[in-house]
């Protein structure tokens, strides 16, 4: 994402949103997103939203997602509001507070009854329409608070800032899924042939790892004026190499393509960077069908990354590589220390998983774990509760491990 940002010119595109116009404010919001904050988000698997979207039914989508969103997002502004104070008066994380109450407030203006009136049924999608362009720099938007909190202090980030991180965009992940599906079965999306919704029940993975391979490359390229050889490789079940096979699937494509991208491109920028001579070792590629799980392994010889680092990989703007130019039209390579974070979330939304292994002087292997069937594949939501109250309450507690060396202080710290 680009975090070139101005407040101030964000401010006023959420302030034109046709939906942001002055209207008189339900009196009972803060009861309502007290009362739905209480109900459990209704995760759902593939196979549910396949056999959903196959029936179209536009009535039974306006009623689930009448009060479902508002659920998810009802979470969420609860737990926005459990953050430190020095981070929530960040004038970005405020716009972010009142995105969400608006956007509760708008669905909330609809009745159940509405799904039964065709005008309402066209208002309805207008209006996620509107909501899903409101939430469009939501990611860039809460980063611009996190950086001017970093700003003012050099320490590390307290644990329960990652903790919100994930929840957070977790939640808008699945909350942008469900809105996309509505808005390309009965709204302006168009849907790709053979789909249902956003769901491609006929995914090839290869076709989604050459993309994201000739996407990477094109970015290597740019940036160092060369690139190392690519080899991808399919395996089956039984550990052979699987020439020209396809590997098929059920899955959103975008989700996907956004992880191997990130995957790819980390493993060829590490792979220039840190080359021994002129000779650039190959990134191996393999992608494996399992009987459970989908497999994509991305290997790089870019010499690793210390142990001592292993743990700060996956913590929000935490990057190897140097902050990049915020002025430059080209999309950055890396810099931002939001990819890996973030990859791994599209992963575990659908109970699969990213990890790293790392060599220290040799090299590093990323791993996206997938499902394979889609009734294993099913949202992973945050919830909401007494036990996610304490976890903050927790983070911003004093450390209970000394370790040797070790001078860092939360950055919520008041100190």
């Amino acid at each position: 994402p680009s975090f070139k940002l101005s407040y101030y010119n964000e401010y006023k595109s959420y302030l034109s949103c046709t939906s942001m116009k002055s209207t008189r404010p339900l009196s009972n919001l803060v009861q309502l997103v007290d009362q739905y904050s209480r109900y459990h988000p209704s995760a759902i698997t593939l196979a549910q939203l396949v056999d959903f979207s196959k029936k179209r039914d536009e009535q039974e989508s306006y009623r689930f997602l009448h009060r479902e969103i508002p659920v998810r997002l009802s979470h969420m502004i609860k737990e926005l509001q459990l953050l430190p104070e020095n981070l929530r008066q960040k004038r970005s994380v405020k716009l972010v507070e009142d995105m969400y109450w608006k956007s509760f407030e708008d669905l909330k203006r609809f009745t159940p009854e509405g799904a039964k009136d065709e005008q309402t049924l066209s208002r309805f999608t207008r209006r996620l329409a509107e909501i899903k362009q409101r939430h469009s720099n939501v990611v860039e938007t809460m980063a611009e608070g996190i950086i001017a909190l970093r700003n003012e202090s050099e320490n590390r980030c307290d644990p329960s800032l990652n903790y919100f991180l994930d929840r957070f965009y977790t939640s808008r992940i699945s909350i942008r899924a469900l809105m996309s599906n509505h808005l390309v079965l009965f709204g302006p999306l168009e849907e790709v042939p053979g789909c249902y919704g956003i769901l491609d029940p006929q995914l090839n993975v290869v076709d989604i790892v050459e993309e994201a391979t000739s996407n990477a490359r094109y970015l290597c390229n740019h940036y160092y004026h060369t690139c190392p050889d690519i080899q991808i490789n399919v395996f089956n079940k039984n550990g052979l190499v699987a020439e020209g096979e396809k590997v098929i699937m059920t899955y959103i494509a975008s989700h996907l393509h956004h992880m191997a991208f990130e995957l790819i491109k980390n493993a060829l920028r590490a792979s220039v960077e840190r080359k021994s001579g002129d000779t650039i070792p190959p990134v191996k590629i393999r992608i494996v069908q399992g009987d459970r799980d989908l497999c994509i392994k991305v290997s790089d010889r870019g010499h690793g990354i210390p142990m001592r680092l292993h743990d700060q990989l996956f913590q929000y703007h935490y990057s190897t590589a140097p902050e990049p130019d915020k002025d430059s039209h080209i999309p950055p390579l890396a810099g931002f220390g939001y990819g890996l974070p973030l990859s791994r979330l599209y992963a575990r939304y659908l109970n699969g998983n990213l990890k790293l292994m790392s060599l220290d002087g040799y090299g590093t292997d990323a791993v996206i774990y997938l499902q394979s069937f889609n009734e294993d594949a099913g949202e992973v939501l945050p919830l909401f509760n007494k036990t996610s109250r304490v976890k903050y309450q927790i983070g911003s507690m004093v450390h209970d491990w000394n370790v040797a060396g070790s001078k860092s202080k939360p950055i919520w710290s008041a100190e």
